[in-house]
């Protein structure tokens, strides 16, 4: 307990510190919030709307793994479980703990926690390949473009270093598995039942080969929907960027605000969004900071939702809660 309280302080400082760099600026403040006043509303709702189907693809892609593990979920339960695991990532537990209402939800169903924990996992995996896909295409295609900055090329490369690192990872993973070899660890080697399924999941990713290049379609769709819908949003800003060389910068926000050093990338997305519009596109600091800001609540705005429905989960929440402190 005392660790995940020391970590949700110490991201509390980092936000804190972070927003109130720029809004110990006078001039900051103002500009802000002549944007926010100016803002098309049109443009918002536009960009609610792309969140919404997002979700919704993203409640089929998970239950298309569901599947694959053999459990049979209600699909509106399956959507009503999604809708609270956002708000819970937005609000409550981070990143994991959406997650962790999702394999709690299977849990109290009756289903295995390896098994429940691992449909989540593959979900994950199924989104980390589709972006590690769209960060280098777009970087390469538009390599000219954004080495106008070097700060950009730096942030670019850190990023493709880390997704590099992951598909090298997955890679040795699928290796090990379909080699047999997650069967035959050392004993030494931590968590082998986990492994030894997670080898059985990645096995059944490559049986069931149409159902997993359909989830791979499904999160290339999404990561298009999540990538317009900031561009919506930087459109309801008036800031003259192509919806190409937005979706070419998202992959580096989405990554670096990933980190879990601040509550729900509060800051830390704003910073880099202030990098790259601002060298790429000429954009001022308060409207780079507002597209950010607004970007994220409208992606998370169905979240809202899921707090509606929260009550009839909050047991579940409850022990996601628990699990979560304890893995800290």
């Amino acid at each position: 307990m005392f660790k995940r309280w020391l970590l949700v302080v110490l991201q509390t400082v980092v936000t804190v510190g972070l927003l109130a760099f720029f809004f110990r600026d006078p001039e900051f403040r103002h500009h802000t919030a002549e944007a926010l006043k100016q803002a098309n509303v049109g443009w918002l709702v536009a960009g609610i709307c792309v969140a919404g189907a997002e979700n919704f693809l993203g409640v089929v892609r998970w239950r298309i793994f569901l599947r694959m593990l053999g459990m049979q979920v209600p699909f509106w339960k399956s959507v009503q479980v999604c809708l609270v695991a956002l708000f819970c990532n937005t609000f409550l537990l981070g990143a994991a703990g959406g997650d962790l209402v999702r394999a709690g939800y299977l849990i109290r169903r009756g289903f295995g926690k390896t098994e429940s924990l691992l449909s989540v996992v593959m979900d994950r995996v199924s989104g980390l390949g589709a972006l590690i896909v769209y960060t280098m295409s777009f970087a390469a295609w538009n390599r000219e473009w954004l080495m106008r900055s070097q700060t950009v090329v730096k942030l670019f490369a850190g990023v493709m270093l880390y997704e590099i690192g992951a598909l090298a990872l997955i890679g040795v993973t699928l290796y090990v598995s379909a080699r047999g070899l997650t069967d035959r660890l050392p004993k030494w080697a931590p968590f082998p039942e986990f492994v030894s399924k997670l080898g059985a999941g990645y096995a059944k990713l490559a049986h069931h080969w149409s159902g997993t290049l359909k989830a791979t379609g499904l999160s290339l769709i999404m990561l298009m929907g999540y990538f317009a819908v900031f561009w919506c949003t930087s459109q309801a800003f008036h800031v003259q960027i192509s919806f190409l060389h937005m979706a070419t910068l998202m992959p580096v926000a989405d990554v670096i605000s990933a980190m879990p050093i601040s509550i729900g990338g509060l800051g830390i997305r704003e910073s880099t969004f202030v990098v790259l519009l601002g060298d790429l596109a000429q954009v001022s600091r308060a409207t780079a900071f507002s597209v950010s800001l607004i970007g994220y609540l409208v992606n998370t705005s169905w979240g809202l939702v899921g707090a509606a429905i929260l009550p009839l989960f909050k047991d579940i929440v409850r022990d996601a809660r628990e699990a979560a402190s304890t893995a800290v």
